[in-house]
């Protein structure tokens, strides 16, 4: 009851928010500044579906930001122009990042390391190799290619397609978690490994395909970042790991595993946009920034510590 409440109680805020800065702001509630808000939340928005199956799962993933930073990195590098060249450079990326995953599912689902420090060590792992590719600089084309172009910068009835993409996935999640007995299984192993077992789940294969999910879905964060320049800093989105956890904190996904949804999930990556939105609109420094998206998170894990008491 509590897990619901808290639900509701996060589109309430979002909505609050709208109405107040819609007042405070003549610049806030305007078609383009919405339009900003929504493509701006890709990468974050697939990063935080990817964290809902491992959390939902038991699990916790802090590699994520360092695969989206390599892919970014490996789609401006390459800058594929022709449409073959572009789909193999894809290919090439989600191999990779199926890879990342399937290496943190394999020592965490398999040999029951703790996800914290295997992730851990993934980051600085991958993020190493991003800062050799880089050589600790800006990635860049000279000119971006055509394909890359669409996707980072047209539109298609006047919707970005960066945000059409998104939002397709995010169907896609939503379908996945809510309707497929996939899900089921996975939540059953997040509230309890032993009673999993018990039940005669596949516990080790559940647990790793959601880090595969979860890496495959950072690729694709990292291509739609890629397309939107041709010149790619690797320590400027560092952060979108910890928005993407703080999403998923926000919108009530359980960190602890066995509860969560993509409409939950979804209500925290429209919630911290917004916010980070208004927080630019109105001028709030980057250092306050800072501390009232850390203070969220706190206030979020708080919340979340409540409602696995009121489950007990």
């Amino acid at each position: 009851m509590l897990g619901h409440l808290r639900a509701y109680t996060i589109w309430a805020f979002l909505a609050l928010l709208i109405l107040v800065m819609s007042i405070i702001s003549p610049n806030f509630m305007t078609l383009q500044n919405f339009s900003t808000v929504f493509k701006n939340l890709a990468s974050i928005a697939l990063l935080a579906f990817g964290l809902t199956f491992v959390f939902l799962g038991g699990g916790f993933d802090l590699s994520q930001g360092a695969t989206l930073i390599l892919s970014a990195t490996l789609i401006v590098s390459i800058n594929p122009e022709g449409g073959l060249f572009f789909t193999g450079t894809v290919l090439l990326i989600f191999f990779i990042a199926l890879c990342i995953g399937s290496f943190n599912g394999y020592l965490i689902g398999v040999h029951r390391l703790n996800s914290f420090i295997v992730t851990l060590g993934s980051r600085s792992i991958v993020g190493g190799f991003v800062f050799i590719h880089a050589a600790g600089m800006v990635v860049s084309a000279a000119r971006q290619g055509p394909i890359l172009e669409f996707i980072g910068l047209d539109r298609i009835f006047d919707v970005p397609v960066i945000t059409i993409i998104w939002i397709v996935m995010t169907a896609v999640c939503w379908y996945i978690i809510k309707y497929t007995p996939f899900s089921r299984k996975i939540a059953v192993v997040g509230s309890s490994v032993p009673v999993a077992k018990f039940s005669g789940l596949k516990v080790e294969r559940l647990q790793t395909s959601t880090y595969v999910i979860n890496g495959l879905l950072a690729g694709l964060a990292g291509i739609l970042i890629g397309c939107q320049t041709s010149h790619m800093a690797p320590a400027l989105v560092w952060h979108y790991d910890f928005d993407a956890i703080t999403a998923c904190a926000v919108g009530g996904i359980s960190l602890s595993g066995g509860r969560g949804n993509i409409v939950n999930t979804l209500s925290g990556v429209l919630f911290l946009g917004f916010i980070n939105n208004s927080m630019i609109l109105i001028g709030v420094p980057y250092r306050w920034q800072l501390i009232l998206k850390g203070l969220i998170l706190l206030l979020a894990i708080i919340a979340d510590m409540q409602t696995k008491k009121s489950y007990a």
